[in-house]
Formats: C-alpha cells, structure tokens, sequence
C-alpha cells in the first residue's frame, strides 16, 4: 500500500510540475508563477480567485489527473495568475478566447468551463477601461459560429443554471447587434431558414430559431410585424400554412402561439373577404358577455381588424369601440364593463374603461343628466367620485352657449 501511495504522490508531483510548466509560458520572463499580480487602475484580478465547479468528462469516466486536489489546485492558482497577467497588459479578448482553446466551432462553447473564465476576464476588461468602448462577448462569438449555431446554443444555454444569466446577455447582445446592422425581421427570417419548410419537421413554431426570430422581430418593430404575417409572406400556400399552424397546436409549448395564429389566419380571411367591423364582433363572440369584456384578447383582436378595416376601406366611416359596444350592451351592461375593470393589472383593459366611461359621459352630458344621477350609474367609489365629477363638469360646461 505505501508503494502505491508513493506512486500517487509521485504523478502528482509531476503533475503540478507540469501544469506549472505550462501555464508559465503565457507569464512573462523573470516573473514567477507563484507571484500575485496587482493590477493598475483599479480593476481587481480578485474574481479570478474564485472557482467554478467544473465537471470534466475524464472524472465522470473515471481517474483524472485533475481529480487529485494538489493537482486541481494549482490549476486553477495558475491559471487564474495567467488570466491575471493577461489583464494587466489589455490583452485583446479575441486572444484570450484563442489560448483558452474556446475556438473550435464544432463544440458547444457552453459546455467548456474555460468559457465562464472567459465571460469573466471580458467583464474586468472592460472595467478597468471604462474610457474606452466596451468589447462585446458576442462579436468574438460571431467570428466562430452562424447565427443559426449561436442561436441555438443559447437556447439551450438558457435552460442550465450555471450559464443562464450569461447566455441571456448574450442574446440580448446578439438582438442589438443585428438591430445595429439593419437586418429587418424578414431579413433574419430567411438567414434562419425558418421560410423554408420540410415536412419532416415536426413543429417549425417550436424551433429554437423561431423564438429568437419572434423575439427579434418584437424588439425591432413591436406590434407592427406579427408573425402571421412574416409567416403569410413566407408561405401563400394555404395548405402548408395550416400544416405548420396544426402541428404547433399539438404541442403544449406551442399551442396559444399557434391558436393566436390560427385566429389571425381567420381574421385576415376576413379581411380579405371584407367583412364589416359588425359582422366580425359577433363572430369573435364578443357579444355574449359584459364582465369581463374589455380583458378579453378577442377584443383587441377586433379592435386591429376595426383598425386595418378602415385602412383598406378609406370612404368607410370607423366603427369606433364604444359604437360597437353600445349596439350589444345596454347602460347597465356597459358600466359593468367598466367596473370590471377598475382593480386590474392590463393597461390596456384601463384604457378601453376610461374609453367606454369618456363615451358615456359625453352621452350623459349631452341628455342633461344630473351629476348625482351620473355617479349613481357608474357606481363610483368615495375616492373615485372626485375625478368623475370634475370630468363631468368641464364635458357639462363645454356644451353650454358661448
């Protein structure tokens, strides 16, 4: 047994030689390993004292040099002297990323322990140079992998603990750097190859690529560009766009995407076939329920087709939300609206109240009907009945004679 030990101890030996022996070269001449590297202003090399809890494939097989402690130690004392001396000198992040052998295109990057030592010298970089203009994780990234490949690996990325803060950051970087380049959402569309379809593929709305599209294309052009219609665009084929709408609205992950698109594919029929903001309120159902109502996505729905209606009918007069309303709804329908509304969370809901109420009350004002009958109506509370009265008042004063 003491023969055996002295053996280990002997590898390890060698081993810490070794490693020493390699991790000096990046030092400079005259400097020893074992000296601790101040850096100059201000920046610390204290974070690269800290360890990270790597898991190589040689331990999960079996014996690995590094398993033994002396042996993982002074790895990690060394290497994090070399990042020390890199940092002290400015070295380019280009190059560190190469002598850390992150630049192999064929490996997910996320896998490599050495990569958060990455993230990390790149963070107290661009610390210590604030004058100057940061370096960007994502540009040395984009010189090794695709879109398609970067794009995929951070979302998976997403779903370790250990990198998902950092893969966030750097999609969001990625997002900026394509929005800084002028690619427009179609643009990325097609680089993706998301406009070319394979029946093989079991869900294209399911595709990591897709979600980075969406997202993209919500950044770049928020409620103007819908997937629907990039996806309309990309497929006028009825048949192939119901067989990718199908196929998302069998998987859980991808099922309200899917119905939100199978419901704008009905409406742009609709809109085709142009249909009146009338007739496309009751066949959203919209004329079954006051409670509840002005939450209801299907009333925003109507509301942008209302919208795009008028936009393609210019002689048409527009069918405002408070004339559709009123035609389904009495008084006491429409207030139950609004009372519903009062303690929700939506922006939106808040808006179409305060609409309904403002439409209301110019009616109201118009018939003469007394403030006390007015409050009575809406059912307001004691902090509410301020602001109703003070509205009502100034819509009272406005229709007197001048």
């Amino acid at each position: 047994m003491r023969v055996h030990y002295a053996i280990l101890l002997s590898i390890a030996v060698a081993a810490v030689s070794a490693t020493a022996t390699f991790l000096a070269e990046g030092l400079p001449l005259g400097i020893s390993p074992q000296f601790t590297f101040g850096v100059q202003e201000g920046a610390s090399t204290d974070r690269f004292l800290r360890t990270h809890d790597e898991t190589e494939d040689g331990e999960e097989r079996g014996f690995s040099i590094k398993s033994i402690p002396v042996v993982e130690k002074a790895y990690n004392y060394l290497s994090t002297k070399r990042l020390a001396n890199y940092l002290k000198n400015d070295k380019d992040v280009d190059d560190v990323f190469i002598k850390l052998k992150l630049n192999s295109p064929n490996k997910n990057i996320f896998e490599n322990p050495a990569f958060l030592k990455w993230t990390q010298y790149v963070d107290d970089l661009n610390q210590k140079n604030l004058n100057k203009k940061p370096k960007l994780m994502i540009q040395t990234l984009s010189k090794y992998y695709d879109d398609i490949q970067l794009s995929s690996m951070l979302d998976a990325a997403k779903k370790v603990d250990s990198t998902r803060a950092v893969a966030v950051r750097l999609q969001g970087e990625q997002l900026k750097m394509w929005k800084s380049g002028g690619v427009t959402p179609y643009q990325l569309f097609k680089a993706f190859k998301l406009n070319v379809f394979d029946d093989g593929v079991t869900n294209l709305l399911g595709s990591p690529r897709m979600r980075t599209w969406i997202k993209y294309a919500d950044e770049v052009k928020p409620g103007t560009t819908t997937v629907f219609d990039t996806l309309r665009l990309s497929y006028p084929d009825d048949k192939v766009l119901s067989k990718i709408l199908t196929a998302g609205a069998k998987d859980p992950n991808t099922k309200q995407l899917a119905t939100e698109l199978q419901q704008a594919k009905k409406i742009n029929h609709w809109l085709n076939d142009l249909q009146p903001p009338e007739n496309v309120f009751k066949l959203l159902s919209l004329d079954q329920k006051a409670e509840g109502l002005l939450g209801n996505p299907q009333l925003r729905t109507w509301v942008k087709y209302a919208e795009s209606y008028k936009e393609k009918n210019e002689f048409t007069t527009k069918l405002t939300l408070y004339d559709a309303l009123s035609k389904h709804y009495t008084e006491e329908g429409l207030v139950t609206m609004i009372r519903s509304a009062v303690d929700t969370n939506s922006k939106r809901e808040f808006m179409y109240a305060e609409n309904v109420q403002n439409a209301l009350l110019d009616k109201w004002a118009q018939a003469g009907k007394p403030v006390n009958d007015v409050l009575k109506a809406l059912g307001v509370t004691h902090t509410q009945t301020n602001d109703v009265m003070v509205a009502y008042s100034k819509k009272l004063l406005a229709l007197e004679p001048k």
